[in-house]
């Protein structure tokens, strides 16, 4: 019985200083993700990470990782059910997850789908919506995100593949940064193929309309 009671009594313990890292992932930079951690275990290179604040990224590449990776970003509560329905007409959930999902996934559990991973992701997401605000979720997003082959965030990718800070990136050089997201060690935005191409000029299409129809105020500045 007193094993029980400890077992408890762990468990709470283990599920406040969770609540409490969430609350202060608010306000502070995470210096490494579960993503990040399983990727120094697997390569010999370095790892290259820069973080850089939200108003300093520049609109385009905001724009365009939206338009691409959720449109109805400003519009949801951290599951975007429309898409949800949608995908799920096509016999899979791939291609549902939003940007508060892949915060979640990102920074604390494995790359591996399961019932269990998805069960948690969820339970994160529902935490990170909670008490984070939209911008702070994209800002996390645009820094942890894989970019490629060791690299993580936009300003590590736009330096590598453009010479240049995010915040420098024409609507063109930010698509293409955001057409490789979904497979970022396959893709190079500088050596794209002419469908993923025709994908960057629909996202850039998505992320005029995003701006022009105010779908992107809960992260840009007025």
């Amino acid at each position: 019985m007193n094993v029980v009671k400890w077992m408890i009594r762990i468990l709470i313990t283990m599920i406040v200083a969770f609540f409490i890292l969430i609350i202060l992932l608010r306000w502070v930079n995470p210096t490494t993700t579960s993503v990040i951690i399983s990727e120094k275990m697997t390569l010999q290179d370095s790892i290259e990470l820069e973080w850089t604040p939200l108003d300093h990224l520049g609109d385009n590449i905001l724009l365009s990782v939206v338009a691409s990776e959720d449109s109805n970003f400003c519009a949801h509560h951290g599951f975007d059910l429309s898409e949800i329905f949608k995908v799920r007409k096509q016999g899979t959930l791939r291609g549902a997850s939003t940007i508060s999902q892949q915060v979640a996934k990102n920074l604390f559990l494995w790359r591996d789908r399961s019932w269990l991973r998805k069960g948690l992701e969820a339970f994160i997401t529902v935490l990170i919506e909670a008490f984070w605000p939209k911008k702070r979720i994209l800002e996390v997003y645009l820094n942890i995100a894989e970019t490629g082959k060791g690299y993580f965030g936009m300003s590590s990718i736009a330096m590598k593949r453009f010479d240049k800070k995010t915040n420098e990136l024409s609507l063109r050089q930010a698509s293409y940064i955001a057409v490789t997201l979904p497979s970022p060690k396959k893709r190079n935005a500088v050596n794209l193929s002419q469908k993923l191409k025709n994908q960057a000029k629909r996202i850039r299409i998505g992320a005029t309309t995003l701006k022009m129809e105010g779908r992107a105020s809960c992260f840009l500045n007025k």
